[in-house]
């Protein structure tokens, strides 16, 4: 990228943030209405609250954006939200291009709690992935940004995802039957998805969904990136069919999603709600990066060993299985009482088969299998009271979180010798860790207090968080002397408290202080392998990761719009760091750093420049330095660069057709946590949507995704070392890191 096309690049984004002129996610309920100002949250404050009227900055993203700009992933999801980003997995760890999870100011994986329903989402191990999401049925996604431990417990330590499906009532609009038939297809990843839901008003007082889709898709296509390898070269044996280092490994995925509501509400003061959801993934690679001669991932020399044919399969499974009662009295003290008990099973298996010949000449047939559940049962009470003492209201929650989780991990090594007809089987490879049961059981409370009619709110939170981690090794465990797993407890008492004023009927100023607490995972605490060349140890003594923030915050609100700006800033005490070589030794294992500091400025607004055309703008930044330990220097954190988006919808009624254009601008990343890191180049990139209803309630949409066909590395390009080892530069490319190309998107959807 040109010098001054930076320089113009960093001045406009920080006139926009400069302006408040920056948006979350808000899209039209319909094609000329005015932006949904009154928008409630139906998870993430637990009382349906209205988001501008939380003191936090919480980004919502409803079904009809998701579904007019044909969003089908995690990353696509956070595409055009500044802020938040979700990295692509190539690594020959997970060969199967999936997410990690979402990264919110500066901190991500584990440590940003995703829901589905109000059901976690599994965590993610070294050798995995938190990909269990699928955006079919979704009636919202809110994105908090900042802890939410006080109302959500120890792993939203940088924020939260939480993602709420269809009702019946939300399909038939007051109607007995529905019915909404969707197909589409994406040029990104050749994916071509349809999904069928139906909702039927059995009686007066029950109703009930159904909802069923189906995706096929392959390797994403990557036509920016370099097939020499860019920076990194390619050492890749290209003359016996390996893969190019500037795409992805061929790939087929196939993923299956049911979804199954029935509501009873016998009169106003009950509802009772039976749900069941179900994911199921089937992906398959063929893993030609690594064909021909081999080298060692240790030494960097070559082995002997000759690959001619290598592949994997990945089958994922997620499951929810739950019921939900809403009490509503109609007087007394209590105003509401919410009661979910809620099963939700986790788990995938990876397989893999390789052909080779070794170093001796003898011809191999390998097989591996790796086995990952983390199992949830879940129990949430939950109370809302609303009252006044003097002159104050109140609207107070209250309740119970708890859950138990099984996690488990089996993994297992098999070596055919065809020319000797010998077998070798080794267990307990990979990153293996102790089985293990963990159990947390927290009480919350939150008042929302309300002064002088509501021109002032406070509202103070505390939650009382207790975490249990029991191991449960098996017989393949491999024991470190010193270092065999114990119980872990550990207890903390977390403090948020959030202030509003409303100066007037349209400015507000609002404060928060925030804590949240996170402990050691199972892997974290647990991990052992012995070996020749390193040795993978267990770290008992890992203590919680801990975090304090503070925000401030302005806002303005209009009939035709609002602007919002904020600042934070967030003091992370004991972050745990991964693969830490003990000096001097061959150990490698988890420890707790001193401190991690991020701080930042985020801004959102949308504003109606007329009955038919809504502009929108969105603007984050984001700094950070980290302290290894009390007496190291401080270092950057690795962080997104200043980024921003600018939105513009203009509705044509005499055509029935919407059209939208989104601008997303990213400037250079200037600092990272090693010297030698790669540090992208700022990009600009433009999207182009269309939404025509060509029948009564038919939609044909339409999707140009980077118009200008930019070439640009994502944020998670800035994690990657700007030099890399011949095993790295085969196994895991920079150039895999580019952004998507041009690309096509379209669908049509009925509903009858």
């Amino acid at each position: 990228m040109s010098d001054s096309f930076t320089c113009s690049l960093r001045l406009g984004a920080r006139l926009l943030l400069g302006c408040c002129l920056v948006t979350p996610a808000f899209a039209q309920e319909a094609p000329g209405d005015s932006v949904p100002l009154g928008t409630l949250l139906l998870r993430t404050d637990r009382a349906g609250g209205e988001v501008l009227d939380q003191p936090a900055n919480v980004t919502v993203i409803d079904g009809d954006q998701i579904e007019d700009r044909q969003i089908t992933d995690m990353q696509s999801l956070v595409r055009n939200v500044p802020g938040v980003s979700v990295g692509r997995q190539t690594s020959t760890a997970d060969p199967f291009s999936t997410f990690g999870g979402f990264t919110i100011r500066g901190v991500g994986g584990n440590r940003v709690a995703i829901q589905m329903d109000g059901s976690r989402v599994a965590e993610r191990i070294i050798d995995g992935t938190r990909d269990y999401l699928d955006f079919n049925f979704t009636k919202q996604v809110e994105i908090v940004r900042g802890p939410a431990s006080v109302l959500w417990g120890a792993d939203a330590l940088g924020g939260l995802v939480a993602m709420e499906t269809l009702d019946p009532e939300d399909l038939m609009e007051g109607r007995d039957r529905a019915v909404n038939l969707k197909g589409g297809f994406d040029s990104f990843e050749e994916s071509g998805n349809v999904a069928l839901t139906f909702g039927q008003r059995l009686s007066p007082d029950l109703s009930l969904l159904v909802g069923l889709a189906r995706e096929t898709k392959h390797e994403p296509e990557l036509s920016n990136a370099r097939d020499d390898g860019g920076i990194y070269g390619c050492p890749r044996n290209l003359s016996y069919g390996a893969t190019p280092c500037g795409s992805i490994d061929p790939m087929t995925s196939d993923s299956t999603r049911g979804l199954v509501k029935l509501v009873w509400t016998p009169g106003t003061r009950h509802r009772l709600e039976f749900s069941a959801d179900l994911l199921q993934r089937d992906t398959a690679v063929d893993q030609n990066y690594a064909l021909g001669p081999t080298v060692s991932t240790i030494t960097g020399l070559p082995t002997g060993e000759i690959v001619q044919g290598k592949g994997r399969k990945l089958d994922l499974n997620r499951q929810r299985y739950a019921i939900e009662h809403t009490y509503t009295p109609e007087s007394g003290l209590l105003s509401e009482l919410r009661t979910t008990l809620a099963y939700a099973p986790h788990s995938y298996t990876r397989t893999g088969t390789e052909r080779s010949t070794s170093a001796a000449g003898d011809r191999i047939f390998a097989r591996d299998e790796l086995k990952y559940a983390e199992d949830f049962v879940e129990f949430d009470l939950q109370a809302r009271s609303d009252f006044s003492t003097g002159a104050a209201d109140h609207r107070v929650i209250m309740g119970f979180d708890g859950d138990i989780a099984w996690t488990d991990y089996e993994r297992r090594d098999i070596a055919n010798n065809l020319t000797t007809g010998t077998m070798t089987e080794t267990r307990a490879g990979g990153f293996n860790f102790a089985n293990a049961t963990t159990t947390r059981a927290d009480i919350y409370i939150e008042d929302r207090i309300s002064f002088w009619d509501g021109r002032f709110e406070l509202t103070p939170g505390l939650r009382y968080a207790t975490y249990e981690i029991d191991p449960r090794p098996d017989s393949d465990y491999l024991t470190v002397p010193g270092k065999a797993p114990r119980k872990r407890k550990d207890e903390a008492l977390l403090k948020s408290l959030g202030a509003m004023y409303r100066i007037d009927d349209n400015w507000s100023v609002w404060a928060k202080y925030g804590e949240g607490f996170k402990m050691p995972t199972a892997q974290q605490l647990y991990t052992s392998l012995p070996s020749t060349f390193f040795n993978l140890i267990p770290a008992p003594d890992l203590e919680p990761e801990e975090v304090e923030s503070y925000e401030v915050g302005l806002r303005f609100e209009h009939d035709r719009g609002f602007a919002s700006i904020n600042a934070f800033q967030a003091d992370y005490s004991n972050f745990i760091q991964s693969f830490y070589q003990i000096p001097g030794t061959i150990d490698i294992t988890y420890r707790n750093i001193s401190k991690v500091k991020v701080w930042g400025i985020e801004a959102a607004g949308s504003w109606d420049l007329s009955e038919r055309t809504q502009l929108g703008f969105s603007a984050a930044w984001q700094k950070g330095r980290q302290r290894l330990d009390p007496t190291a220097a401080k270092t950057p954190h690795t962080l997104p660069p200043l980024t921003a988006s600018l939105s513009l919808s203009h509705y044509i009624p005499a055509y029935s057709l919407m059209l939208e254009g989104v601008a997303t601008f990213a400037g250079d990343v200037e600092e990272t946590a090693n010297a030698n890191d790669f540090k992208p180049d700022g990009y600009a990139i433009l999207d182009l949507y269309a939404k025509w209803e060509v029948v009564d309630n038919g939609f044909l949409k339409l999707g140009i995704q980077n118009v200008f066909d930019k070439r640009y590395f994502t944020a998670n390009a800035a994690t990657y070392s700007d030099t890399a080892s011949t095993a790295v530069a085969i196994g895991d490319p920079i150039e895999l890191q580019t952004g998507p190309g041009r690309t096509f998107s379209i669908s049509f959807d009925k509903t009858f």
